[in-house]
């Protein structure tokens, strides 16, 4: 299942999808890039923390960032390293998430300690380029970024509610890969138009991950929630005071263990990184099983590739979800 270069997708955003992805780009001031002037000059990049001055045809670009990682090696960047995280359920032994490690490792792309940015193993790589994400446990803050850029030029792109393939566009902007990007806009549209058809979008969802003090909701805004948007599914809306939005996060919504009966008639598709059947979810939040969900068995886990999506994950997730709701 894993797309590797220049492959499409395995299998199945609306038709109109691939013509807004080629503009989300273009109104975001965080990712715009100059054309260089000529073969072997550079480009200018804006990015979160400003403006780098990047060659126009890098050879050895490092990702700090475990999380930037599938979007370079999606676009052809030629990555010779890539921070790591704590190896787990979601990952390979070195720490690269289970649904690139395999490409990573075709491409010769060396494990660099993380998730947070090893100052000495960077510059041990000897990059022209270095790429780092701008939240999560892996993020480049604006000090580690000034640090970053003294070995080499660095830009940071990302934020928490940023959908994988406007963060396609805006890298492909910075490393001129343009018509890759376009490629796999095509791509995208063909996988989720295809396994809309199947999935039909009749029954509402929740996407969630379960805490130790109840639940985290995705919402539409996060790239979780735009998948099931681009894949016609409709998401359960909350009553006020039935859900709690996180402090600085669009992404997600807070619902406590005993407010299961928030989730009303929705179908739960749980965004799991530990354990894969549906009723280990219960042991934590009994009240789940008093849900239309599980009484009716439209409860379903959709696997560890569901936490980051991306140009990799996605083909597996869109599989489940079209198993699943299809």
């Amino acid at each position: 299942m894993l797309a590797m270069k220049k492959e499409k997708f395995a299998s199945p955003i609306i038709p109109l999808a691939a013509a807004a992805f080629a503009l989300l780009g273009a109104g975001c001031s965080s990712g715009t890039a100059e054309a260089p002037a000529a073969e072997g000059g550079t480009r200018t990049v804006e990015h979160i923390y400003g403006e780098s001055e990047l060659p126009a045809d890098p050879e050895r670009v490092v990702a700090v960032s475990v999380t930037s990682t599938p979007v370079l090696l999606s676009l052809d960047v030629p990555v010779v390293a890539a921070g790591t995280t704590s190896p787990s359920a979601l990952t390979d032994d070195k720490g690269f998430f289970a649904q690139w490690a395999e490409t990573a490792d075709e491409r010769g792309v060396e494990p660099l300690p993380g998730p947070e940015a090893d100052l000495e193993a960077v510059a041990a790589a000897e990059p022209d380029v270095i790429v780092g994400n701008g939240f999560g446990a892996d993020a480049v803050d604006e000090s580690t970024y000034r640090k970053l850029s003294e070995i080499a030029p660095t830009v940071v792109y990302g934020e928490s509610d940023i959908p994988w393939p406007e963060l396609t566009e805006q890298m492909a902007g910075a490393f001129g890969a343009e018509d890759r990007a376009e490629e796999i806009a095509g791509e995208y549209a063909d996988l989720t138009a295809e396994a809309a058809e199947k999935i039909g979008g009749d029954q509402e969802v929740v996407a969630l991950t379960g805490t130790p003090d109840g639940f985290n909701v995705f919402t539409p805004e996060s790239p979780q929630g735009r998948l099931l948007g681009d894949l016609g599914v409709p998401q359960h809306e909350f009553a006020e005071g039935e859900a709690t939005r996180r402090e600085g996060r669009s992404d997600t919504l807070s619902v406590s263990s005993e407010n299961a009966s928030a989730f009303g008639d929705a179908s739960l598709l749980f965004v799991n990184t530990l354990g894969e059947e549906v009723e280990e979810y219960t042991e934590t939040a009994p009240n789940l099983a008093k849900t239309p969900a599980f009484e009716e068995d439209r409860a379903f886990t959709l696997g560890a590739e569901a936490f980051r999506l991306d140009y990799y994950s996605v083909p597996i997730v869109t599989d489940r979800l079209v198993e699943v709701l299809g």
